[in-house]
């Protein structure tokens, strides 16, 4: 029944310390490792401090500009049909633009040219036009990737203004290429708008040399047939005696107009068909730039710079290189059939025009029919007349527009207006030693919470009571603190032994430690009230875990009370109670009772400042202990002792090393077993606690030693330091000099 509500209470104790973990356990894992995580911070705060300190300064220079994509080409040969092109889109596309590497090499040229820019030792030699053969392609791509590294280019919230930024060990040089970024990108439009200008008029000037003949030829046959008929005046009330004549001429006007600007309309977007229909991709990007045709572009470029930058790298044979050469086949084709779309939506409205223009030419011809009608003559000279007028209107016109392309071009291509020029900013931006130095005490900090949770995960030592409780199921009877043992004074001078020292309930009787041992010997007592435990076993799993210190307190702390208490050392082969009360560890004891030797010495010792306490020392070293303590002599004796005090306290062989105090425990009425905190691990106290428990032993619970209170939940107090001195000063094992029972080569633990 007792093994039945110790694993129910160990199954409870461990779900409740598997669940999530709380601040206060935080709290108590953060200040057991408070020495790490602190040494973590400032370590961490001090690299970051040396980090920054040593990182190269750089110097922002920014600039601020407007693009105004509303400005279209002076002929109108992008505009009307694309008119939907998103406005952030566009925005997008010419900061992709200002970004790209064309202009960004030509800037960096241009100043580097002039000795000035990023890379003034680069271009020596190298003369102006900047173009990508102007240096070998790995170091323009070098170039190229270490601007882009350091420029940044963002839109300014609700408008239409962007900002560039570019970082520079100089800030002379960061202001001078954001400057000529801005220069540059201002020509390059323009150069682009005055190339388009130049083939659209290419492309009209065979037109208009056909119109200036028909023109001519319309002039000269509407001069010969005035002269032919004798046509004196100018207007058409002139050459007319009808009011039904005048009217139809006046419509066949009106027609005329519509049919002259219907042509006009039709010239010009025939010239747009025949700009996407040429084998230049630039007049079809100039003409028709939509978002995904500008997107597959850049996409395009950026693919092959990257493809040319892989091979200079690593050579044909790299996976990237296969997989971008895959790519750009890929995005080839959806140009391809982009550009088809566009080209089959500009001869879409082409074929539109063209029908207009049908149109209205048949509802001419239907006006001159009557007219013809009405006045054979007169329509005939109104239709030369019109003819020659209209000609040479649409000439002039289509003239005008031609010499004024050139011109407008230019204004137009002005699509970028500068609002903040850069400048040169005294104060570096990187680093920034504050924001490095506060990121890198925060990291730090993280990294030494999640260590000491790692190290806490793997820790498996008991550190307070709730662990005794989670890991073996026992009841904890109580927390020893952690005290420093004092020398006794003898005639007000401290003596030179300390081990009475360790006998804080008599020497120290108002301290935390008595204190604690005085509940130990409370929980014992209303443990059992109608069956007492007079017999009580104090034992641990390995050695130097301070059961000797709690069995001489506790025997202490029972007499106290007026109790006749008998104190056993029953750690025949290395017991050090006789150096805690002063008594040294040669006096006749239990080893000479149970082997029968030497019966004519005292063998109990009564303490002198304690009268109802008596101390029965260990005895003389004897080969066969764990034989002479399962004898039925030692059963004989307990039962004895039972009868004459009202208390027996067994100091017991740490139950890992030795079995001599299996028997014990079992004739014992209880046995209390010890575990020092920070060094019995989990697994040592549990196997103690079967072994107890297959031995048929009662255990009683278990008591921590040497706590630090404060890992305490319920507890908070100012400690002083605590030390255990050496378990045994009289060997380096237990065991000797009989072989190496425990390890003959263990060291001694404090």
């Amino acid at each position: 029944m007792k093994n039945d509500q110790g694993e129910a209470l160990r199954s409870a104790s461990s779900g409740r310390s598997k669940a999530n973990l709380s601040l206060v356990d935080l709290q108590r894992i953060l200040f057991k490792h408070r020495f790490m995580v602190l040494s973590i911070l400032a370590a961490s705060l001090i690299i970051s401090f040396i980090y920054a300190k040593t990182r190269v300064r750089l110097y922002e220079a920014s600039a601020t500009a407007e693009i105004d994509r509303s400005r279209a080409d002076s002929m109108q040969l992008g505009g009307g049909f694309f008119g939907y092109e998103d406005p952030d889109t566009a925005l997008q596309t010419e900061m992709y633009r200002l970004t790209g590497d064309a202009l960004i090499f030509r800037a960096a040229g241009e100043l580097g040219v002039e000795h000035k820019g990023p890379f003034p030792d680069a271009f020596k030699g190298v003369s102006l036009p900047i173009t990508d053969d102007s240096l070998p392609s790995e170091q323009r791509l070098n170039i190229i990737n270490t601007i882009k590294g350091r420029t940044t280019v963002s839109v300014v919230p609700k408008t239409n203004a962007i900002r560039i930024e570019y970082l520079d060990p100089d800030p002379v040089v960061a202001r001078d290429f954001v400057n000529k970024l801005l220069t540059v990108y201002t020509i390059r439009n323009m150069e682009d708008k005055v190339y388009i200008s130049q083939q659209s008029a290419a492309m009209l000037a065979p037109q208009l040399q056909e119109l200036l003949d028909h023109m001519s030829n319309a002039q000269r046959a509407l001069a010969q047939y005035e002269g032919e008929h004798k046509f004196i005046g100018n207007d058409a009330s002139d050459t007319t005696d009808t009011s039904g004549s005048n009217l139809n001429v006046t419509q066949l006007k009106a027609l005329n107009d519509q049919l002259s600007a219907a042509q006009a309309d039709q010239m010009v977007k025939k010239a747009r068909l025949q700009l996407v229909e040429s084998t230049n991709p630039e007049n079809l990007y100039s003409v028709a730039p939509t978002p995904a045709l500008q997107s597959l572009r850049s996409q395009l470029e950026t693919a092959k710079a990257k493809l040319t930058e892989l091979r200079t790298k690593y050579g044909s044979g790299y996976p990237a290189v296969h997989e971008l050469e895959m790519q750009i086949p890929e995005i080839e084709k959806e140009i391809t059939a982009e550009s088809n779309n566009v080209k089959r939506r500009v001869q879409e409205d082409y074929d539109t025009s063209s029908s207009t223009v049908r149109s209205v030419q048949e509802r001419m011809d239907e006006q001159l029919q009557q007219i013809s009608k009405l006045n054979e003559g007169a329509a005939q000279h109104a239709l030369l007349r019109e003819d020659a007028e209209a000609s040479r209107d649409l000439y002039n016109a289509l003239e005008l527009k031609l010499k004024e392309s050139s011109v407008t071009a230019a204004f137009s291509a002005a699509a970028i207006s500068v609002i903040d020029h850069a400048v040169v900013k005294p104060t570096a931006v990187v680093p920034n030693v504050r924001r490095m130095v506060l990121t890198g005490g925060l990291l730090g900090l993280i990294l030494a919470v999640f260590l000491v949770l790692g190290l806490e995960a793997l820790d498996d030592t008991i550190e307070t009571s709730e662990d005794i409780e989670a890991s073996s199921g026992l009841h904890s009877l109580g927390a020893i603190p952690h005290f420093e043992p004092q020398p006794e004074l003898v005639d007000g001078i401290p003596s030179e032994s300390v081990a009475p020292g360790r006998l804080v309930t008599l020497n120290a009787k108002d301290s935390i430690a008595a204190e604690a041992f005085r509940a130990i010997r409370s929980a014992i007592l209303l443990s059992d009230v109608d069956s007492p435990k007079k017999c009580i076993l104090i034992t641990s799993s390995l050695m130097a875990e301070g059961k000797s210190t709690l069995s001489s307190n506790l025997a202490v702390a029972l007499a106290q009370r007026g109790a006749r208490v008998l104190l056993v050392d029953t750690d025949l082969r290395r017991g050090t109670l006789g150096s805690i009360f002063e008594l040294g560890d040669s006096l006749p004891g239990l080893s000479n009772i149970l082997g029968r030797l030497d019966e004519g010495h005292p063998y109990l010792h009564p303490i002198a400042s304690l009268p109802t306490l008596t101390f029965l020392p260990t005895g003389i070293k004897v080969p066969n202990p764990a034989e002479l303590l399962a004898s039925n002599r030692m059963a004989s004796l307990m039962a004895e002792w039972r009868e004459n005090y009202d208390h027996v306290v067994l100091d017991g062989a740490p139950v890992l090393m030795v079995s001599d105090s299996l028997p014990i425990a079992a004739m014992s009425d209880g046995v209390l077993l010890v575990a020092r905190s920070g060094t019995t691990r989990k697994a040592a106290f549990e196997r103690s606690r079967a072994l107890l428990s297959r031995s048929n032993a009662t255990i009683l619970g278990a008591v921590v030693n040497d706590v630090d209170l404060r890992l305490e939940h319920y507890y908070t107090y100012s400690n002083k330091t605590y030390g255990y001195g050496e378990y045994g000063k009289n060997g380096k094992a237990y065991g000797s000099p009989y072989g190496s029972v425990y390890g003959a080569d263990r060291k001694e633990k404090k």
